[in-house]
C-alpha cells in the first residue's frame, strides 16, 4: 500500500475486523463504542505499524488520539507523526 491516503490505510486495516468499519466517522471512539475489542486492538495497532512502515511510541501518544480513526491517521500516516523507529 502506498502512503498516499493515510485515513483510507486506516480504514481498510480496520475492515479486516469488520467491513462496518469502513462506513464509520472518523471522530468515534472505537473503545467506548466497542467497535474494536482490547485484543483486536493489539492486532491492529501491529498491523497499522506494518502497513504505515512506521513504530510510534505508544507510549509517548495521548491516548485519546490511539482511540478514533483521525488519530491513527496522525499518528501513522501525518507529517508530524512521531518518527520512533522504521518497522522492520
Amino acid at each position: 500500500m502506498s502512503n498516499g491516503n493515510g485515513e483510507a490505510q486506516v480504514r481498510e486495516v480496520l475492515s479486516t475486523f469488520h467491513e462496518d468499519l469502513l462506513k464509520l466517522p472518523a471522530d468515534v471512539d472505537l473503545i467506548d463504542s466497542r467497535l474494536i475489542n482490547s485484543l483486536a486492538f493489539i492486532s491492529f495497532m501491529q498491523k497499522l505499524i506494518d502497513v504505515s512502515g512506521r513504530e510510534p511510541d505508544l507510549d509517548a501518544v495521548p491516548i485519546a488520539k490511539l482511540r478514533t480513526i483521525q488519530g491513527l491517521v496522525e499518528i501513522f500516516f501525518g507529517s508530524d507523526a512521531p518518527a520512533g523507529q522504521a518497522a522492520q
